[in-house]
Protein backbone atom coordinates (compact mmCIF):
# COMPACT_ATOMS: atom_id res chain seq x y z
CA UNK A 1 0.00 0.00 0.00
CA UNK A 2 1.08 3.22 -0.84
CA UNK A 3 2.18 5.80 2.37
CA UNK A 4 3.21 8.74 -0.18
CA UNK A 5 1.81 9.34 -3.49
CA UNK A 6 2.91 12.03 -5.93
CA UNK A 7 0.96 12.78 -9.07
CA UNK A 8 2.13 15.04 -11.97
CA UNK A 9 4.16 17.55 -10.73
CA UNK A 10 5.71 20.24 -12.29
CA UNK A 11 7.92 23.14 -11.07
CA UNK A 12 9.89 25.86 -12.77
CA UNK A 13 11.77 28.98 -11.71
CA UNK A 14 11.75 31.61 -14.16
CA UNK A 15 11.99 29.96 -17.36
CA UNK A 16 13.27 26.94 -16.15
CA UNK A 17 10.97 23.78 -15.81
CA UNK A 18 13.08 21.71 -13.04
CA UNK A 19 9.89 18.68 -12.59
CA UNK A 20 8.15 17.92 -15.65
CA UNK A 21 5.44 15.95 -14.34
CA UNK A 22 7.12 13.61 -11.78
CA UNK A 23 4.88 10.58 -10.84
CA UNK A 24 6.02 8.04 -8.23
CA UNK A 25 4.54 6.44 -5.17
CA UNK A 26 6.44 5.06 -1.98
CA UNK A 27 5.39 1.85 -0.46
CA UNK A 28 4.51 2.13 3.32
CA UNK A 29 7.36 0.21 5.22
CA UNK A 30 9.68 0.42 2.46
CA UNK A 31 13.27 2.47 1.91
CA UNK A 32 12.36 3.64 -1.39
CA UNK A 33 15.54 4.99 -3.04
CA UNK A 34 15.31 8.73 -5.59
CA UNK A 35 18.68 8.67 -8.02
CA UNK A 36 19.95 10.52 -11.01
CA UNK A 37 22.24 12.85 -11.88
CA UNK A 38 23.11 16.15 -10.40
CA UNK A 39 20.56 18.74 -11.79
CA UNK A 40 17.31 15.96 -12.45
CA UNK A 41 15.31 17.26 -9.72
CA UNK A 42 15.95 15.15 -6.82
CA UNK A 43 15.85 17.95 -4.23
CA UNK A 44 13.31 20.23 -5.35
CA UNK A 45 10.96 17.46 -5.47
CA UNK A 46 11.88 16.12 -1.73
CA UNK A 47 11.18 20.34 -1.18
CA UNK A 48 8.18 20.22 -3.18
CA UNK A 49 6.83 17.07 -1.00
CA UNK A 50 7.64 18.55 2.10
CA UNK A 51 6.20 22.03 1.58
CA UNK A 52 9.32 23.96 1.06
CA UNK A 53 9.06 24.32 -2.22
CA UNK A 54 5.43 25.16 -3.72
CA UNK A 55 4.44 22.85 -6.95
CA UNK A 56 3.06 24.47 -10.12
CA UNK A 57 0.98 21.51 -10.90
CA UNK A 58 0.30 18.10 -9.35
CA UNK A 59 -0.96 16.86 -6.21
CA UNK A 60 1.16 15.20 -3.44
CA UNK A 61 -0.66 12.60 -0.94
CA UNK A 62 0.09 11.70 2.36
CA UNK A 63 -1.70 8.43 3.95
CA UNK A 64 -4.12 9.25 1.58
CA UNK A 65 -4.93 12.61 2.33
CA UNK A 66 -3.63 15.80 0.07
CA UNK A 67 -0.38 17.92 1.54
CA UNK A 68 -0.32 19.51 -1.92
CA UNK A 69 0.98 22.91 -0.78
CA UNK A 70 0.68 22.35 2.84
CA UNK A 71 3.10 24.64 4.71
CA UNK A 72 6.21 22.30 6.40
CA UNK A 73 4.86 22.68 10.30
CA UNK A 74 1.32 21.33 9.19
CA UNK A 75 3.64 18.08 6.44
CA UNK A 76 5.67 17.62 10.00
CA UNK A 77 2.54 17.13 12.03
CA UNK A 78 0.55 14.81 9.50
CA UNK A 79 3.96 12.31 10.42
CA UNK A 80 6.16 12.87 7.71
CA UNK A 81 9.98 14.24 8.60
CA UNK A 82 12.56 15.51 6.03
CA UNK A 83 15.72 15.07 7.15
CA UNK A 84 18.64 17.71 5.43
CA UNK A 85 21.67 16.99 3.28
CA UNK A 86 23.63 19.10 5.24
CA UNK A 87 22.60 18.35 9.24
CA UNK A 88 20.51 21.95 10.83
CA UNK A 89 22.24 21.17 14.81
CA UNK A 90 22.95 23.64 16.90
CA UNK A 91 26.24 23.24 17.75
CA UNK A 92 27.32 24.69 21.24
CA UNK A 93 24.21 22.62 22.32
CA UNK A 94 25.20 18.44 24.09
CA UNK A 95 23.90 15.97 20.88
CA UNK A 96 20.86 15.30 23.86
CA UNK A 97 19.71 18.57 24.03
CA UNK A 98 19.77 18.94 19.80
CA UNK A 99 17.62 16.10 20.41
CA UNK A 100 15.07 17.39 23.12
CA UNK A 101 14.71 20.68 20.94
CA UNK A 102 13.16 18.60 17.84
CA UNK A 103 10.38 17.06 19.99
CA UNK A 104 6.98 18.89 19.24
CA UNK A 105 4.26 20.03 21.66
CA UNK A 106 6.58 21.07 24.34
CA UNK A 107 4.48 22.32 27.54
CA UNK A 108 7.17 24.76 28.27
CA UNK A 109 8.17 26.01 24.57
CA UNK A 110 5.21 28.71 25.20
CA UNK A 111 5.73 31.34 28.46
CA UNK A 112 2.39 30.68 30.11
CA UNK A 113 3.49 26.80 29.92
CA UNK A 114 6.93 27.68 31.19
CA UNK A 115 5.11 30.07 34.24
CA UNK A 116 1.90 28.24 35.21
CA UNK A 117 2.68 24.54 34.18
CA UNK A 118 6.34 23.74 35.77
CA UNK A 119 5.15 20.16 36.88
CA UNK A 120 3.61 18.97 33.66
CA UNK A 121 6.63 20.59 32.13
CA UNK A 122 9.40 19.45 34.26
CA UNK A 123 7.70 15.60 33.80
CA UNK A 124 7.58 15.47 30.15
CA UNK A 125 11.51 16.93 29.78
CA UNK A 126 12.68 14.02 31.83
CA UNK A 127 9.67 11.86 29.51
CA UNK A 128 11.89 13.82 26.60
CA UNK A 129 15.02 12.71 27.82
CA UNK A 130 14.30 9.15 28.38
CA UNK A 131 12.98 9.18 24.81
CA UNK A 132 16.05 10.64 23.38
CA UNK A 133 18.37 8.63 24.80
CA UNK A 134 16.13 5.31 23.80
CA UNK A 135 17.04 6.94 20.13
CA UNK A 136 20.61 7.38 20.30
CA UNK A 137 21.16 3.91 21.50
CA UNK A 138 19.38 2.93 18.72
CA UNK A 139 21.96 5.17 16.24
CA UNK A 140 24.92 4.42 18.44
CA UNK A 141 25.73 7.87 19.59
CA UNK A 142 24.72 7.31 23.16
CA UNK A 143 28.09 7.69 24.73
CA UNK A 144 28.29 11.48 23.08
CA UNK A 145 24.71 12.13 24.73
CA UNK A 146 26.45 14.97 26.88
CA UNK A 147 29.00 16.01 24.23
CA UNK A 148 28.40 19.09 22.03
CA UNK A 149 27.20 18.74 18.87
CA UNK A 150 29.83 20.69 17.18
CA UNK A 151 32.32 18.00 18.68
CA UNK A 152 30.58 15.20 16.14
CA UNK A 153 32.18 14.10 13.14
CA UNK A 154 29.99 14.36 9.49
CA UNK A 155 28.84 10.55 9.52
CA UNK A 156 27.86 11.13 13.41
CA UNK A 157 25.83 14.44 12.37
CA UNK A 158 24.46 12.90 10.48
CA UNK A 159 22.80 10.17 12.57
CA UNK A 160 21.88 13.10 15.16
CA UNK A 161 19.88 14.94 11.89
CA UNK A 162 18.00 11.54 11.72
CA UNK A 163 17.83 11.16 15.26
CA UNK A 164 15.91 14.62 16.17
CA UNK A 165 13.83 14.10 12.78
CA UNK A 166 12.86 10.39 15.18
CA UNK A 167 12.00 12.84 17.69
CA UNK A 168 8.64 13.58 16.42
CA UNK A 169 7.57 10.21 15.90
CA UNK A 170 7.17 10.36 12.05
CA UNK A 171 5.71 7.35 10.43
CA UNK A 172 7.87 8.43 6.87
CA UNK A 173 11.27 10.01 6.59
CA UNK A 174 12.76 11.81 3.54
CA UNK A 175 16.03 11.75 3.83
CA UNK A 176 18.74 13.63 0.76
CA UNK A 177 22.31 12.24 0.65
CA UNK A 178 22.56 10.30 4.12
CA UNK A 179 25.67 8.86 3.53
CA UNK A 180 27.18 11.73 1.38
CA UNK A 181 30.80 13.37 3.29
CA UNK A 182 31.31 9.90 5.04
CA UNK A 183 32.90 6.92 4.86
CA UNK A 184 32.24 4.06 3.24
CA UNK A 185 31.79 1.86 6.20
CA UNK A 186 29.97 4.24 8.05
CA UNK A 187 27.89 4.84 5.11
CA UNK A 188 26.71 1.44 5.40
CA UNK A 189 26.12 1.86 9.25
CA UNK A 190 24.26 4.59 8.79
CA UNK A 191 21.87 2.69 6.25
CA UNK A 192 21.63 -0.15 8.78
CA UNK A 193 20.64 1.68 10.73
CA UNK A 194 17.61 2.60 8.32
CA UNK A 195 16.78 -0.97 7.77
CA UNK A 196 16.46 -1.43 11.32
CA UNK A 197 13.51 1.33 11.56
CA UNK A 198 12.07 0.30 8.49
CA UNK A 199 11.89 -3.69 10.04
CA UNK A 200 9.90 -1.34 13.04
CA UNK A 201 7.62 -0.09 10.10
CA UNK A 202 9.10 3.40 9.39
CA UNK A 203 8.75 3.88 5.30
CA UNK A 204 11.49 6.35 3.71
CA UNK A 205 11.84 8.06 0.64
CA UNK A 206 15.68 8.64 0.44
CA UNK A 207 17.82 10.13 -2.58
CA UNK A 208 21.19 9.03 -2.32
CA UNK A 209 24.17 9.14 -5.11
CA UNK A 210 26.46 6.02 -3.56
CA UNK A 211 24.70 3.72 -5.25
CA UNK A 212 26.78 1.19 -4.47
CA UNK A 213 25.42 1.24 -0.41
CA UNK A 214 21.85 2.34 -1.66
CA UNK A 215 21.29 -0.52 -3.95
CA UNK A 216 22.12 -2.96 -1.39
CA UNK A 217 19.36 -1.54 1.20
CA UNK A 218 16.43 -0.17 -1.06
CA UNK A 219 13.11 -1.97 -1.78
CA UNK A 220 12.52 -0.30 -5.20
CA UNK A 221 14.60 2.82 -7.09
CA UNK A 222 13.12 5.19 -9.19
CA UNK A 223 15.56 7.46 -11.82
CA UNK A 224 15.01 10.69 -12.54
CA UNK A 225 16.51 12.63 -15.19
CA UNK A 226 16.37 16.18 -16.67
CA UNK A 227 13.27 16.27 -14.23
CA UNK A 228 11.35 13.28 -14.78
CA UNK A 229 11.00 9.74 -13.76
CA UNK A 230 12.64 7.63 -16.77
CA UNK A 231 12.88 3.92 -14.66
CA UNK A 232 11.33 2.79 -11.58
CA UNK A 233 11.80 -0.94 -10.08
CA UNK A 234 13.03 -3.30 -8.01
CA UNK A 235 17.42 -2.62 -7.67
CA UNK A 236 18.59 -5.35 -9.52
CA UNK A 237 15.86 -4.95 -12.38
CA UNK A 238 17.03 -0.86 -12.42
CA UNK A 239 20.58 -1.97 -12.65
CA UNK A 240 20.37 -4.21 -15.53
CA UNK A 241 18.39 -1.91 -17.51
CA UNK A 242 20.01 -0.04 -20.31
CA UNK A 243 18.10 3.28 -19.34
CA UNK A 244 19.69 3.26 -16.23
CA UNK A 245 23.40 3.40 -17.63
CA UNK A 246 22.85 5.47 -20.69
CA UNK A 247 21.39 7.67 -18.26
CA UNK A 248 24.52 7.82 -15.54
CA UNK A 249 26.90 7.07 -18.73
CA UNK A 250 25.97 7.93 -21.79
CA UNK A 251 26.16 4.40 -23.03
CA UNK A 252 24.69 1.54 -22.65
CA UNK A 253 25.61 -1.24 -19.94
CA UNK A 254 27.74 -3.56 -22.25
CA UNK A 255 29.40 -0.39 -23.90
CA UNK A 256 29.81 1.02 -20.08
CA UNK A 257 31.68 -2.76 -19.08
CA UNK A 258 34.03 -3.10 -22.19
CA UNK A 259 35.59 0.25 -22.41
Amino acid sequence: MAILAVENICKSFGGLQVLKGVTLEAEEGQITGLVGPNGSGKTTLLSTIFGLTKPDEGSVKFRGQTITGLPPHRVYEAGLAFSFQLPRLITQLTVLDNMILAARDQVGAGFSGALFLRRRWRRQETELAQKAMSILELLGLVHLALHPAGELSGGQRKLLEIGRALMSDPVMMLLDEPAAGVNPVLGRKIYQKLRTLRDQGLSFLIIEHKLEILLDFADRIYLMDFGQIVLSGAPKEVIENPVFYATYVGETKDAAFSS
